[in-house]
């Protein structure tokens, strides 16, 4: 028989609310490294301001978007890995929202998988 570890044990495992989260960002085309180097350390104090902590980041550069996006055809491709209060996600993406040189962005929380754990009794 398998025994499923319930939700609140997965809970307090992998913190009470900190929880991990992947953020896209794309500056508008005529940004260039200058501007993304000035965006990263924007987000990165935003979510270290809101209690969190970013493990890493990257600057994918300059790419041709698929559509334009405010009479953009090209972006500066930006994204961080961070944990974050789960009750401060909504502050920052409004922070992000709030800055006009984002053009587009993705915050994407990853998900707590369940754990399987053998039955005693087998």
């Amino acid at each position: 028989m398998i025994n499923y570890i319930g939700f609140e044990q997965i809970y307090k495992e992998h913190g009470e609310s900190l929880r991990k989260y992947e953020l896209v960002w794309i500056l508008g085309g005529d940004a260039g490294e200058e501007q993304g180097t000035e965006s990263l350390e924007k987000v990165t104090s935003l979510v270290t301001d809101a209690g969190g902590e970013v493990s890493s980041t990257d600057v994918w550069g300059k790419r041709t978007l698929a559509y334009p996006i405010q009479k953009n055809t090209e972006g500066f491709y930006l994204q961080a890995n961070f944990e974050l209060d789960g009750t401060k996600a909504p502050e920052l993406e409004r922070a992000i929202d709030a800055d006009q040189s984002i053009i587009r962005h993705l915050l994407v929380r990853e998900q707590i998988k369940p754990v399987v754990a053998a039955d005693a009794t087998e």
